[in-house]
């Protein structure tokens, strides 16, 4: 590091070193915190309702961003000479620090977008009602909001760089890609670190939640263990095949925090009761479409929004009513729901993936279901835990460029110099590759009135009922964000 730097305490990572301005007019990584996006983030808490849940998950998505940050930017800085090395004719910015800043820049920026609620928000209200997700809105604030200063930082902690940064390329590692088409061949191995299996964002988020959650059962991840054994070789990002016991750790320990913290029913139940209200809060604030009013969103917090709307519980109308609502949620008040149905699926393969039936059609079914009850509520939450092909290895660059999956990694045995793709996807089989539970869930008032709710519960062969409604393999990636 620099002597122009700034060290900030953090609870997963020690330290945190930022660029700070040194000379007045000067923009720097804390010209870009201290902007009001970013430090709007200190009001969006991580993991939405979890609180009401785990007391101690009150972190926000500030912390995890400067933590991303941290992550990104080493892990850019440590495989940029690799890089060269393995593709010495193939085009990547000339200054090492320029392409660590890119990083650093992406991970402090990739939650730009969020808004209360987090993914919650994207679900009820962003993505069903204006086809747009945190991730959408994170690139046009880049964009559009925070261009004069991206495009005025000329140092990373390691040094000084010329060339500026183009804040349509810091997009390009934020969301998803369908394709790597429009992407360099540095570009698309580098996307890794941002959305890769073992991301600087996943390795961050899982570590930051299972301490405020208190989760420390559910697995230790050696993020030191995996940055360090990360290379570059002739197949793109590899892994050296010394961490694979931490590759194995990391894939359960995200299993498990999905399966017990993040999907867990009690969570959804608090979702589920303040995403009923999330649209109607939007309305009276008079939002609209936040990708397009920008200046509306950035004032919406989960802060703001847990202080404001308790307030309107003396008025009248929808807006006392959705007041109401929202202070007796924050007092822990009944659940406005009772769930009646559960089912967990685990597929192992894609010959197992591929029997999912459509959410669309699985949705309706149980809607039909529990018809006589109304305002039922389906949940069909489903996570990507791994590849079945997580290994991979490529005979020729060409086949790299055309084949590459954003998720995959090489495998190497550096005491051989040989690839080993097909020994690592053997050590990693017995965890799914996919993840399913399926929940259905009534208005309190109704489950009164069932005489034995378990005895209406569908057999898991009802859920899987005829050939036609089975989607494509290639179909089986079904998130609207990249996690």
């Amino acid at each position: 590091m620099t002597g122009k730097t700034v060290a900030v305490r953090d609870v997963i990572h020690n330290y945190i070193y930022l660029t700070r301005t040194e000379k007045p007019g000067e923009v720097t990584e804390q010209t870009l915190i201290d902007s009001e996006w970013v430090q709007r983030l200190r009001q969006v808490f991580q993991l939405q309702s979890a609180w009401f849940i785990y007391p101690n998950a009150v972190h926000s998505r500030f912390q995890h961003s400067l933590g991303v940050m941290h992550l990104a930017g080493e892990m850019a800085h440590r495989l940029y000479p690799m890089f060269k090395e393995a593709f010495p004719n193939e085009y990547i910015p000339e200054e090492p620090n320029h392409v660590e800043e890119i990083f650093r820049l992406a991970g402090l920026l990739h939650d730009i977008g969020h808004g209360p609620f987090g993914h919650l928000l994207d679900e009820v209200y962003t993505y069903d009602k204006f086809s747009k997700t945190h991730e959408d809105i994170s690139s046009t604030i880049i964009k559009s909001e925070l261009n004069h200063i991206i495009s005025g930082i000329r140092r990373s902690p390691h040094g000084r760089f010329d060339e500026p940064i183009s804040p349509k390329q810091i997009t390009k590692f934020i969301k998803m890609p369908r394709s790597f088409k429009d992407y360099s061949l540095w570009e698309q191995v580098f996307a890794k670190i941002m959305m890769g299996i073992y991301s600087a964002d996943a390795m961050d988020f899982l570590l930051r939640d299972q301490y405020f959650c208190g989760t420390s059962e559910f697995g230790k991840i050696n993020f030191r263990n995996l940055i360090d054994n990360t290379l570059i070789t002739r197949n793109g990002l590899t892994l050296n095949k010394n961490a694979l016991p931490a590759l194995r750790t990391f894939l359960q320990t995200r299993f498990n925090m999905f399966r017990h913290v993040y999907l867990y029913e009690k969570n959804e139940l608090y979702d589920l009761a303040f995403g009923k209200l999330l649209p109607g809060v939007m309305k009276e604030l008079r939002i609209g479409n936040p990708y397009k009013n920008l200046s509306r969103f950035k004032r919406v917090t989960d802060f703001g929004l847990h202080r404001t709307v308790p307030g309107w519980a003396a008025e009248t109308g929808d807006k006392g009513k959705l007041g109401r609502e929202w202070k007796k949620l924050l007092s822990r008040g009944e659940m406005p729901f009772v769930k009646v149905f559960e089912q967990e699926n685990f597929y192992h393969t894609l010959g197992e993936a591929s029997q999912i039936v459509k959410k669309d059609i699985l949705h309706n079914e149980l809607l039909n279901k529990y018809s006589a009850y109304p305002d039922v509520k389906v949940t069909i939450s489903r996570n990507d835990v791994r590849l079945q092909n997580q290994f991979v290895d490529f005979d020729d660059l060409e086949t790299l460029r055309a084949a590459d999956n954003v998720k995959a990694v090489s495998l190497l045995d550096a005491s051989t110099g040989e690839f080993c793709a097909g020994e690592g996807n053997t050590y990693i089989r017995d965890i799914p590759l996919k993840y399913e539970v399926i929940r259905v869930y009534i208005p309190e008032e109704s489950s009164r009135k069932m005489n034995d709710p378990e005895e209406d519960m569908l057999q898991q062969g009802e859920l899987f009922s005829g050939a036609d409604v089975l989607i494509n393999e290639s179909e089986l990636r079904d998130d609207i964000t990249s996690m």
